[in-house]
This record gives structure tokens, sequence and C-alpha cells, in this order.
């Protein structure tokens, strides 16, 4: 199994090829545009709206493309992302496991 600082590796490695990371006033962009881009595919899924059709597929692809945005962002600002998901875990466990 991959690690999650193999992932940071690999976007930290493509946004440079990019130019490198956004000031950090435009790092929360594209976190929300990826949410709402997996939000409507999601609202699609249940059924929201009955006219469009959706996959399995999509829905994947629109949630890694969100955890993209999400783990650029960390990176961006300089966050430890494994260990900020790690606190956050444990966190959830004690909260919801008493």
């Amino acid at each position: 199994m991959v690690d999650l600082n193999y992932f940071c590796k690999e976007i930290d490695n493509l946004i440079e090829k990019l130019g490198g990371y956004w000031p950090k006033e435009w790092l929360l962009q594209p976190v929300m545009e990826e949410l709402g881009e997996f939000a409507k595919e999601l609202q699609i899924d249940a059924g929201l709206h009955p006219d469009k059709t959706t996959s399995e597929e999509t829905l994947s692809e629109e949630f890694g493309d969100l955890l993209f945005a999400v783990i650029a962002l960390g990176r961006g600002l300089k966050i430890d992302v494994e260990q900020a998901l790690q606190k956050s875990i444990e966190k959830y466990h004690k909260r919801d496991t008493k």
C-alpha cells in the first residue's frame, strides 16, 4: 500500500512542473471548484436531477479531483498533510468512541 506522503510528493512534483503553488489567497479556489463538481455528481447519483445520470467512475474521478485539491491546499500552506490527517483521526476516535 502506498502511503499518503507518496501522493503528497507526486502532487508537489506535478505542481512544480506547472509553475509552483499559487499564492495562499488563491489556494482554496480549486478546492471549492472541485467540491462543487463532486457535489453536483453526488446529487445526480442521489436522484435529485432525474433528467441526468452519472456513474461510479465519474463519482470516483470527481472525488479524486477533490482529494488532489485538498492535498494541494495543505501542501501549499506547508501543512504536514499526513500528520494533520492522523491527528484528525485520533480526535474523531477519542470523541466518537466514548
